[in-house]
């Protein structure tokens, strides 16, 4: 402005001084024309003046800057771990203050439960003066916990509204000093105070959250794992696991933690508090409720292997009943200090026998020393009857499960099973070529004998001359349940001489005998046996006429046999 009123006194003063002659229009036009020149140096020096202070301004701001960025590098881990230790603060005031509501809850817990005690027995007073009463008192009671658990929930979510209210309003704050921290031209000083303020936001946040989440109802951790220890007993392949579990040391750390959900009825309620909810989630879900799983199932576990317990109740359903958190994930344990199992030949304690006739053969056995039944081990024979030679039949161990009695003796059998052959049975010969020559010779003879007593019993007219074989016939039964399985009959041609004095008569006649033996047997390795004296004689006579007239007829012989 001073410049400018310089501008227009000088202008003036020019005008004044101006050539006589020169019109008032003319000295007004060489004014402007001077005004506007000045104007255009005066715009031009003045923006040079402004690009010069930008150019000085821009290069301070940039130092500044870097200034900050250093100051910002240097103070960050001292921030760091100021709020590290503000953090570790906040945690030991949270775990302090949830050890305090706990210890607070379980004296709350234990005055209701003193006072319920008291009321039950008011209850049950007045029950006893007027039971109209007491059903009024108990519809009341229900209405007051109704409205005092409406209560607690709506005074739950006015603190979580309360703390979301809380927490936004620091989440602003800490924004804003955020964005003053990063555009600030402050000294050193006044870099740590804003990371101090950071600092400070985040743990009035934390003490917030921590409040209200204090307030809110938590599940207790249970880590059953930490109270079972697994041992291994019996013998390598055969062992079972132990199992114990430390319930003194679990209820020494949960008995006055484990609470159990209400479930609305108030002597339920009451009976349920009395025996303990730790108590009571040990006996009735836990107790018992494992399993040890491998690659062999428990009771043939192996010396080396790895096993697991794992856990079998209904893990969300208890969580909810109980108001905990099972963090179990059960644990692995190598099987180790199985005994050797002493492994014995079963097979050679086996006596047996087979008796009887192919094809109704039947064996006899019993067991000696491991296998005479005292250790709990005996055979088994299957088919035993019925048999013939050449047939299969197999011998087991049992039992077949022997885990228990491997468990107490400490051996088992080497091999379970075994197939022997039937064979040295007597059988029913079932062809002529068995028989041997000999024995045919005896049958022979047998019939031989036969004849001769047969004609000692005609008299001194009739005489043996003697008997040719002439060969057999020889049956066999079809049925395997008839009573002669086979017959033998061998054939001879008897030759016998007549001789009748006072008739002058003297000549030699034949027939034919035979003898029935029945159930020829073979007794193995080529022998054949058969009851020589068990011989039956066809009831058939075979008739001689010797033409000799003798009163009305002539003299004829009758012998025992077949005529020619």
């Amino acid at each position: 402005m001073e410049q400018q009123d310089e501008q227009k006194e000088k202008l003036q003063q020019e005008g004044d001084s101006g050539e006589a002659g020169s019109t008032p229009a003319e000295n007004l036009q060489a004014a402007a024309e001077a005004v506007e020149e000045k104007l255009e140096e005066g715009k031009e020096e003045l923006k040079n003046q402004a690009e010069n202070l930008a150019t000085e301004a821009q290069g301070q701001v940039e130092q500044l800057a870097e200034e900050a960025q250093d100051k910002v590098n240097e103070i960050a881990p001292e921030a760091e771990k100021q709020a590290e230790a503000a953090e570790s603060k906040l945690e030991e005031a949270v775990q302090e203050a949830q050890a305090h509501a706990e210890e607070a809850a379980e004296k709350v817990q234990d005055k209701a439960t003193e006072l319920a005690k008291e009321a039950e027995a008011k209850a049950e007073e007045a029950a006893q003066e007027a039971g109209a009463k007491a059903e009024e008192v108990v519809a009341k009671a229900e209405t007051v916990a109704a409205a005092a658990g409406a209560a607690v929930a709506e005074k739950a979510s006015e603190l979580k509204e309360k703390a979301e209210t809380e927490t936004d309003k620091k989440i602003k704050e800490i924004k804003a000093k955020k964005q003053v921290k990063d555009n600030a031209k402050a000294e050193n000083a006044g870099k740590n105070n804003s990371a101090l303020f950071v600092g400070v936001a985040v743990v009035l946040i934390l003490l917030v959250l921590a409040s209200f989440f204090a307030l809110l109802p938590r599940n207790t951790k249970v880590n059953l794992d930490k109270y079972v220890t697994v041992s291994f007993d019996g013998y390598d392949g055969y062992g079972k696991a132990l199992v114990k579990f430390d319930k003194d040391a679990y209820l020494k750390d949960y008995k006055k933690k484990i609470k159990l959900k209400k479930s609305g009825n108030f002597l339920q309620d009451s009976l349920t508090k009395n025996y303990g909810a730790a108590e009571l989630l040990y006996d009735f879900y836990i107790d018992g409720n494992w399993k040890i799983e491998g690659d062999s199932s428990d009771g043939k576990l192996k010396n080396g292997e790895t096993v697991k317990l794992s856990w079998g109740f209904n893990q969300e359903e208890l969580e909810e009943q109980f108001k905990v958190k099972f963090t179990s994930k059960g644990t692995e344990f190598k099987v180790e200090g199985l005994k050797d199992v002493q492994l014995f030949d079963a097979f050679k304690d086996f006596d047996y026998k087979f008796t009887g006739i192919s094809p109704e053969g039947a064996v006899e056995w019993k067991g000696t020393g491991d296998m005479d039944g005292s250790k709990g081990y005996y055979f088994t024979v299957e088919p035993s009857m019925d048999l013939k030679n050449g047939d299969k039949v197999k011998v087991k161990i049992e039992p077949a499960n022997p885990e228990s009695l491997i468990q107490k003796y400490g051996i088992a059998p080497k091999e379970t099973e075994k197939e022997i052959t039937v064979e040295g049975l007597p059988s029913y010969v079932e062809k002529a070529d068995a028989i041997s020559d000999s024995l045919l010779q005896d049958m022979q003879k047998e019939i031989t004998d036969k004849i001769q007593s047969q004609l000692a019993s005609q008299g001194e007219e009739v005489s043996f001359v003697g008997a040719e074989y002439l060969g057999y016939y020889f049956l066999t039964s079809k049925s395997a349940n008839a009573f002669e399985h086979n017959i033998m009959f061998p054939v001879m041609k008897v030759n016998v001489q007549i001789n009748i004095p006072d008739k002058s008569y003297n000549a030699q006649h034949s027939y034919y005998f035979t003898g029935a033996f029945t159930n020829l047997m073979d007794e193995g390795s080529g022998k054949v046996t058969v009851d020589l004296n068990d011989m039956d004689i066809p009831y058939h006579y075979a008739t001689i006429d010797t033409g000799v007239v003798s009163w009305f007829s002539t003299v004829k012989f009758n012998f025992s046999g077949f005529e020619d």
